[in-house]
């Protein structure tokens, strides 16, 4: 179910769509604050949906011009375009600001590109390796009391650290077990029914998975668990050969290996006759 929008934005919608564009609400409601109070952007789409929930009239005349808008300066869309390339947005908006003598902010900057699905391309993210631009420069007094209260203090650990050794389950449900404090997540935790297949039996090998017999994930004992390959995992979902049972399914994967076996046969003898 769609989460309801927060009543001011709703009531900031009726009080100014009428008289304006899809277009122009657009931008207009982008610069409103609620990004920050809702963390909500607006598309043109989402104002049509929300006009059409709210049965709010813009009263506007049809036919305008692609591109066109009554908030900005007509050629903004092609001047915008023709700057973006390689330009982060603050300084794009200051361009615009500069060519038409209007007050055009960074954040209605953004919400404009995104509007007019306008490209900059360029990669804001730091990379491996690259220093932050206050790397050893010193917080002012006034911003380190305000960070203070969040800091780390050397040697800190926090409340919800575990041990190596320790159980937990992933969203899909299967257990996982901490094998190292080092690393990334994947390397530090490692599925709790591999681990003890793998126990008695050594290295999974490579295209093979360990399945469940009776379906229960919390049941890692060894005799519930099975090795099988992709092709087997289809033919027991497929023939429903999956049962509550760990044996019937144990019996299940034999059929389905058996199926497999015969299917291949016969290809094998189709093939040899043409």
């Amino acid at each position: 179910m769609r989460k309801p929008w927060p009543q001011e934005v709703n009531d900031w919608l009726v009080e100014n769509v009428p008289g304006r564009t899809t277009r122009e609400v657009t931008e207009l409601i982008n610069c409103q604050g609620f990004d920050k109070r809702y963390s909500m952007t607006f598309t043109e789409n989402m104002i049509k949906g929300a006009k059409n929930r709210l049965h709010i009239k813009s009263g506007t005349p049809r036919g305008l011009p692609k591109g066109s808008s009554l908030l900005y300066p007509e050629g903004m869309e092609a001047y915008v375009r023709s700057i973006a390339a390689g330009r982060k947005a603050d300084e794009i908006a200051r361009m615009v600001s500069e060519h038409f003598g209007i007050e055009f902010t960074v954040k209605q900057c953004r919400a404009y590109k995104k509007n007019h699905d306008i490209k900059s391309g360029v990669d804001c993210r730091f990379v491996k390796g690259q220093e932050p631009p206050n790397k050893g420069k010193p917080m002012t007094p006034e911003q380190y009391e305000k960070a203070r209260p969040t800091m780390f203090k050397k040697g800190n650990v926090p409340a919800n650290h575990m041990n190596v050794g320790d159980i937990s389950r992933t969203t899909d449900g299967y257990l996982i077990k901490k094998v190292q404090e080092d690393g990334i997540q994947r390397e530090r935790w490692d599925f709790l029914h591999r681990l003890i297949w793998e126990e008695h039996n050594g290295p999974i090998p490579e295209g093979k998975m360990v399945s469940f017999l009776d379906g229960d994930k919390d049941n890692c004992s060894i005799d519930n668990l099975v090795l099988i390959d992709n092709e087997i995992n289809l033919e027991l979902n497929r023939r429903k050969l999956r049962q509550p049972e760990a044996e019937l399914t144990h019996t299940g994967v034999n059929i389905a290996k058996l199926s497999i076996a015969t299917r291949k046969a016969k290809q094998r003898r189709k093939k040899g006759n043409t």
